[in-house]
């Protein structure tokens, strides 16, 4: 598996192998860590390079570790093992004393503020600065964020969104040399969440300082982050640029994490390269169906078209915003989502429709990636395997958001 800037190695941690994303050429004005945390259910373990100026946003459902990580970075829970460098300084270490929290310089938004009751939002803002709420530098993120309103205002007479933006300011007013923000944009509607995630993006660019992002969101890690880690009970199992977690998702699990509701059976025409030690040969193998990749074929249609066909019978329509979500099962059983834009001749119940699976990725019987999208079409048959078993049917949506 490769990310956009570097390979994966391996690391002993003292909780069996994890996997450490590492960029080549990383120096020591970032952001390295290596962590295991002991959690109720599950050890938390992650490490990861993150360059001055680079935004990594952290995806996953709910429970997977991406709060647990932030914490460990902070210095708010104890590390079973590992370390947390900035700036080429060991921040925390099982065997030595963690640097404190008030000297860390690193700035944690979590996904309770925690302003402070008494203050208004301008001293709020203003807390760590010479001079307080009167602080030039307090009405530039009031203005910037869109807080003139409130600066005179108690946090209990502020909406959540408010709330949520006082404590942006408040981190980003202390100067961090990190920033660590759990779903930092959650309660802004979506043009206020736009303006202010990208704002965010420029000021760590800006400013040159590292930021690990927490959100449920995978779009606004699209528009945020230069690189997406996707964890999964405790573990990171892919981290490279958006792009490439969603159309080359390392293994079966990731990819329905990132939008990929259906896994199709289908024959491989070809011997193509794998992870194991020998290429996967000609036979059986799955592929994951995108609802936002696949679109119908013209019915006219005689040009040479580039991915995957499948053939199956409308089963279901249902509005979604600006378009319409259809569901069209094939024979084997598995439900394949796909999304027409409203406006777009409408099928009947019932008909048998052509689809195409936009260059998908192929996973062998372990579920791991066996090669990249590109090559997809070159090596899969039109049609599902004749009689291949159907444990693929339609999987169970992930409780955070997908691409669509």
């Amino acid at each position: 598996m490769q990310e956009r800037s570097g390979a994966v190695r391996q690391r002993q941690t003292g909780v069996g192998e994890i996997a450490a994303f590492s960029t080549p050429g990383f120096n020591q004005g970032g952001l390295r860590f290596d962590v295991a945390v002991d959690r109720r259910t599950v050890v938390v373990h992650m490490a990861l390079d993150v360059a001055a100026g680079e935004c990594v946003a952290l995806v996953g459902p709910s429970g997977a570790g991406k709060s647990t990580v932030l914490a460990a970075i902070a210095g708010l829970v104890p590390l079973r093992s590992g370390s947390v460098w900035l700036d080429g300084r060991i921040l925390s270490s099982p065997e030595r004393r963690p640097v404190p929290l008030r000297v860390r310089r690193v700035g944690l938004l979590t996904q309770r503020p925690g302003l402070f009751p008494h203050l208004d939002g301008a001293a709020n803002i203003g807390y760590s600065l010479p001079g307080g709420a009167g602080h030039p530098r307090v009405r530039e993120l009031a203005d910037i964020l869109e807080l003139g309103d409130v600066l005179a205002v108690r946090p209990a007479r502020m909406s959540a969104g408010q709330r949520q933006r006082v404590g942006l300011a408040r981190v980003l007013a202390a100067e961090p040399r990190a920033l660590l923000l759990d779903e930092p944009f959650s309660a802004l509607d979506r043009e206020l969440r736009d303006r202010t995630s990208a704002w965010v993006a420029s000021e760590v660019r800006r400013r040159q300082v590292p930021c690990l992002m927490v959100t449920h969101d995978l779009p606004e890690a699209q528009r945020v982050a230069a690189r997406v880690a996707v964890l999964a009970g405790g573990a990171c199992l892919q981290v490279a640029a958006p792009d490439t977690v969603v159309r080359a998702p390392a293994t079966r699990v990731v990819a329905q994490l990132v939008g990929y509701h259906a896994f199709v059976r289908v024959e491989l025409t070809r011997p193509v390269s794998s992870a194991g030690p020998s290429p996967l040969p000609p036979g059986a193998a799955t592929i994951g169906v995108h609802g936002d990749l696949v679109s119908l074929v013209p019915e006219a249609s005689s040009e040479p078209v580039r991915g995957v066909e499948l053939v199956g019978r409308l089963r279901s329509l249902t509005a979604s915003g600006a378009a319409v979500e259809a569901t069209v099962e094939l024979d084997d059983g598995s439900d394949v989502p796909v999304r027409l834009p409203l406006g777009h001749p409408t099928p009947a119940i019932g008909t048998v429709l052509r689809l195409l699976v936009h260059n998908p990725p192929c996973f062998d019987d372990s579920g791991t990636l066996v090669h990249e999208a590109e090559t997809a079409a070159e090596v899969v048959a039109a049609q599902p395997a004749p009689g291949a078993p159907s444990p693929h049917r339609r999987a169970p949506a992930s409780n955070w958001a997908t691409t669509r």
